[in-house]
């Protein structure tokens, strides 16, 4: 998720109520590995050691103070937000609509309504098969990829362009 927050300086209140909301999210349909695994090297990644994170995962989550706390960095921070969300849902990958249920929660106590989260959702599947095809050759491999990720044709293609 370095990308994602590329440019990006989060404060440790954004990095905690990012940790918690991902945690909060990845409850929903069970706490996979990976999902964990995408969560700890967040927490690594901004600078925390393990111990904080397993007492912070402890403390209850409070949508509405992760919500004021993410709005208050801006809309790069809301936007990295989003997709680090969409990266948990298909970290496990399962796309299960208690997921999306979730996702929508964070939506409408973020912007009102769930309206702009079709563009997270797009995005996370584009630096997901980005990731994916960096250094490949077959372009078959790649669409296929890209096909499975509930891409079109031509978001493929514009990954392949890259």
């Amino acid at each position: 998720m370095s990308n994602v927050y590329e440019g990006i300086q989060l404060t440790k209140a954004q990095t905690e109520a990012i940790c918690l909301t991902l945690f909060d999210l990845a409850k929903v349909d069970g706490v996979d590995e990976r999902e964990m695994s995408l969560i700890e090297d967040f927490w690594q990644g901004s600078g925390g050691e393990m111990e904080e994170l397993r007492a912070l995962l402890k403390r209850p989550f409070d949508l509405d103070g992760a919500v004021a706390v993410v709005k208050g960095g801006g809309e790069k921070v809301i936007d990295a937000f989003f997709m680090s969300c969409y990266l948990l849902i298909f970290a496990d990958g399962v796309f299960s609509e208690e997921e999306q249920v979730r996702v929508n929660d964070y939506g409408k106590a973020v912007f009102g309504d769930i309206a702009q989260l079709e563009k997270y959702d797009l995005q996370a599947r584009l630096f997901l098969l980005s990731n994916f095809s960096v250094g490949l050759r077959n372009k078959d491999a790649i669409r296929q990829a890209g096909l499975m990720l509930g891409l079109t044709e031509e978001q493929i293609a514009s990954v392949m362009e890259d």
